[in-house]
């Protein structure tokens, strides 16, 4: 029988604890130097891709204009902050699903049904009231999406549009509405801001008092109305003008954190997606893409923020705490994401103006500043903030 014989010297030498905790604590290091890049890397495409999406969405307005001969009309039409603001049976965004290649779901909803007559709603000012307590546009047509006369149009409703939903935010379409599952959106366009431009006044960068006998002077309305405006009624210019701005991660009220009750009422009396106001039932879906009032807000800052909080206007409002802080919490309205500029991206938000441009505006932009980007025709100019 043969025998193999190993001299010392040619012993293979294993690693010694002491090195394998060594090679770890070095591979650990390794990580967690490029992990950092990595995240950086993914948010930066994320970034890129909620752009395209204001992008796109600022260029279906243009389209619309092109085809109707007047934008797209704001869904919400002015903002008053209260129960006497005024609707369109349908949302700007519902509008625009032609334009951003998705006709099939725009198909499924009724543009034609007498409004009016549909929801029995009665002169009130110059609009009508619904018996559920909604104003409605004298020029509304068609049933609500959450109509249960119309459940195409809530199929229609539940489609999730990649379009409508910036990829930095912390919510997928599960977990942003697990009651109904409705399509979300993380885009607003802005109808009007009443932020207080008087230096000196007690209310400056902050929303003018309903009180304030100078509330008037104080509002500058933004590119969409209900009136049928076109480009050419930005008179500032649309490379001036913001048109639709971030505001990401609204959510239905039952998901902690991120949802906030509405103060407003669907036209339909028994909605097939109810929802909870503040004050009872038949409320907004908030955070919907079809909603009207989901769509198009005022500008106005966290005017619900309580002691020691700010209510200064500006982007990313509370934005350090996910869910807000406690003197403004998400789940009040016009804190945090809820009906405000507002994004993911940490530095600030993307903005799309009216001639289909992009910008990332700082989360640093002065509040009353981008009160005058936001005015169509208020004839003010700003330096475009770093």
């Amino acid at each position: 029988m043969s025998r193999k014989i190993f001299s010392a010297g040619s012993r293979r030498r294993a690693f010694t604890l002491v090195e394998l905790l060594v090679v770890i604590a070095i591979i650990g290091i390794l990580v967690g130097l490029l992990l950092p890049a990595v995240q950086a890397a993914r948010e930066a495409a994320r970034r890129m891709s909620c752009s395209n999406n204001v992008k796109q969405i600022s260029l279906s307005v243009a389209n619309h204009e092109s085809a109707f001969k007047k934008l797209p009309h704001s869904g919400q039409c002015g903002s008053t902050g209260s129960t006497t603001t005024v609707y369109m049976i349908h949302s700007t965004a519902t509008l625009l699903l032609p334009y951003i290649e998705q006709q099939s779901v725009y198909n499924q909803f009724d543009f034609t049904t007498n409004s009016i007559a549909h929801y029995g709603a009665s002169p009130s000012g110059n609009a009508f009231s619904t018996p559920s307590g909604c104003l409605i546009h004298r020029n509304s047509k068609g049933k609500a999406f959450d109509d249960p006369t119309h459940p195409s149009g809530q199929l229609a409703a539940q489609t999730q549009i990649s379009t409508y939903v910036c990829p930095s935010t912390p919510l997928d379409a599960g977990t942003r509405d697990p009651v109904n599952r409705l399509g979300g959106i993380d885009y607003m366009f802005i109808d009007l801001t009443d932020v207080d431009h008087r230096i000196g006044s007690a209310t400056y960068g902050a929303r003018t008092p309903s009180t304030d006998p100078q509330l008037a002077e104080m509002r500058v309305s933004g590119m969409l109305d209900c009136e049928g405006s076109r480009l050419a009624s930005t008179i500032d210019g649309t490379s001036n003008t913001v048109l639709v701005i971030e505001d990401a991660g609204r959510a239905n009220p039952a998901v902690t954190k991120f949802g906030a009750l509405s103060t407003r009422k669907t036209p339909v009396s028994t909605p097939a997606f109810p929802v909870n106001m503040s004050t009872g039932s038949n409320g907004r879906h908030m955070y919907a893409w079809a909603d009207a009032d989901a769509n198009t807000n005022g500008y106005s800052g966290p005017s619900n923020a309580i002691a020691p909080g700010s209510r200064t206007a500006m982007i990313n409002n509370y934005g350090n705490v996910i869910g807000g802080p406690p003197e403004c919490l998400w789940s009040v309205n016009n804190c945090g994401p809820n009906d405000e500029p507002f994004a993911f991206h940490g530095a600030g938000a993307n903005a799309g103006f009216g001639d289909g441009s992009v910008k990332f505006l700082s989360a640093n932009t002065d509040g009353v500043v981008l009160k005058w980007m936001i005015g169509r025709n208020d004839s003010r100019t700003y330096e475009m903030p770093e």
